[in-house]
């Protein structure tokens, strides 16, 4: 990024076990050897990160925190329709589009490697009058997240980090109900998919790795189409195998597995089942989803094919007139 330039940082004081205040202002004195103009605001609640990118004029975001703040202050961007880089700095327990990128989880390493890297033009996807960067998940996922507000989640996600995610999965796997699964969807070439079956998690990608399970290994974040993944359950011991299959990449070749592309999808369950979008809470189904192509400017680091999910090793450089504005 060229210097003389404003730089807006938005950082989740909450995050990282409550070590996000002292990296924010480790990271402003950073900036300011570098930027004449930084703005650093520290966020209070749900809703600060988007008001912040409303509030102020920048040539550049940075969200410092996990991918829910990023999720907020993504959402600001989508509403103003302001167009500036945007990029995260991971110190939250949950850094899904971080690891996808192989941004660095040292923030102030993070932030040498994001100021070297650049923008790319990255595909949404909506629901629920919000947008997306990562994923929606419907079913098992969104319940574990909302068990893990519930149950006083401040202190596990100090104790545990990254493994409270793990923990509170292992406590709920036998205790969540599956439901039965509709799903609708136009495909890329224009036709329509249909399912049905009893299923535990629909989940919704623009990204390969969810956790670090290749979940849907082919996913590309700009390719104008989402990637939909409908795990089946016919028993709770289902929860333990495919955790298991996923983490191998084996999955796929379950025959009642679902791993397709498309663009938008309505999906209905009986009963209705909690979702979760970016690790935020958002209402039971039904929920209509749909890509927006090209939607927002991200900074990344520059490509590192060993670090980079398998399906992003090989993702080709920004050309001019293909929709990526480097």
């Amino acid at each position: 990024m060229k210097e003389g330039q404003a730089v807006l940082l938005i950082v989740n004081p909450k995050a990282g076990g409550g070590k996000g205040r002292s990296w924010g202002d480790r990271l402003t004195q950073a900036l300011r050897r570098r930027f004449p103009h930084v703005h650093t605001v520290f966020t209070e609640r749900t809703g600060s990160a988007a008001q912040a990118v409303a509030d102020y004029d920048a040539d550049l975001i940075l969200v410092a925190g996990g991918d829910g703040v990023f999720h907020d202050a993504i959402n600001g961007l989508w509403r103003t329709g302001k167009k500036i880089p945007i990029a995260l700095i991971p110190i939250g327990t949950g850094n899904v589009f971080a690891s996808n990128f192989a941004i660095p989880f040292h923030p102030l390493k993070a932030l040498q490697v994001l100021l070297e890297g650049q923008v790319r033009w990255l595909d949404l996807g909506h629901a629920y009058g919000q947008v997306f960067h990562c994923s929606l998940g419907i079913g098992f996922d969104a319940y574990v997240v909302a068990r893990l507000e519930a149950e006083r989640p401040t202190l596990l996600k100090r104790l545990l980090g990254r493994l409270a995610y793990v923990v509170s999965a292992l406590r709920h796997s036998l205790r969540y109900e599956w439901s039965h699964i509709s799903v609708t969807a136009q495909l890329p070439d224009g036709s329509q998919g249909r399912w049905e079956r009893e299923a535990w998690l629909v989940l919704v990608t623009n990204l390969p790795d969810y956790g670090g399970v290749p979940i849907a290994p082919d996913a590309q974040p700009d390719d104008g189409a989402l990637d939909l993944v409908i795990l089946p359950s016919q028993s709770k011991l289902d929860y333990f195998r495919f955790a298991v299959m996923g983490w191998l990449g084996w999955h796929r070749r379950h025959p009642e597995v679902v791993v397709q592309r498309i663009r938008c999808a309505h999906i209905l369950s009986d009963p209705p089942v909690p979702t979760q979008m970016d690790g935020e809470l958002t209402p039971e189904t039904p929920v209509t989803v749909e890509v927006i192509p090209c939607a927002l400017p991200v900074l990344l680091p520059r490509p590192q094919p060993r670090r980079l999910p398998k399906a992003l090793r090989k993702w080709r450089k920004p050309a001019r007139g293909d929709g990526h504005r480097a």
